[in-house]
């Protein structure tokens, strides 16, 4: 199912917690952590981490190194993965969200990744307003064709099934989105704001560190 149109949450919306994605190995930028790596002046978490606060409060953060950078970033709000959930890729770090996020009292995460430092305020407030429609199923992004799982809005109660899809071996976030249900949200003209800074090309017109 795709949406385009913008819709308007209910009058109590359910609250949202938001969590940033910095768990990765940082394999195509020679082992630097992604976040870390400047962008325009500052980190991309930093970027990443000013549109989620503008739409969902606390913002989380995981990560699984450079944790003392990280927690100036979002000072307490730091998560690292259980040491059985650590080297699972993106979904333990989401787990480890829902987690914490459901023991806050938060009915679900608004997720964006580290690397996506255009990633914009708007973007994310659609995804909320999305997810208000059918609380139960995540909500994904989708530009230009693609979806980007790792942009979207995942309700707490799905970690059990996360969970099993984890112990079962499988770390493939899509095969775990489309057992979830996950619905789609079009976002027309925004393609940057997707754009996944990951390797070294990505940051030739930039200050990319060690350039």
């Amino acid at each position: 199912m795709v949406m385009t149109q913008k819709m308007t949450p209910p009058d109590s919306p359910a609250p949202v917690t938001a969590l940033l994605l910095a768990g990765g190995e940082g394999r195509r930028l020679g082992g630097q952590d992604k976040g870390m790596v400047p962008w325009q002046g500052a980190p991309m978490a930093q970027w990443v981490l000013n549109a989620l606060a503008e739409v969902a409060s606390p913002v989380l953060i995981s990560a699984n190194r450079s944790l003392s950078d990280y927690e100036q970033l979002g000072p307490g709000n730091v998560l690292e993965d259980s040491p059985e959930l650590k080297g699972q890729g993106p979904l333990a770090g989401l787990l480890t969200g829902m987690r914490h996020a459901a023991s806050l009292g938060a009915k679900a995460v608004l997720v964006s990744p580290c690397d996506t430092p255009e990633i914009t305020s708007e973007v994310l407030s659609d995804l909320i307003s999305a997810w208000y429609q059918e609380p139960e199923k995540p909500v994904l992004a989708e530009c230009e064709g693609r979806v980007h799982p790792l942009h979207g809005v995942y309700p707490v109660t799905l970690a059990p099934l996360l969970e099993r899809h984890l112990e079962s071996g499988n770390r493939r976030v899509m095969v775990f989105t489309e057992a979830a249900g996950a619905r789609k949200l079009e976002c027309l003209n925004v393609a940057k704001a997707f754009k996944n800074r990951n390797q070294p090309k990505d940051f030739e017109d930039t200050d990319h560190v060690g350039k």
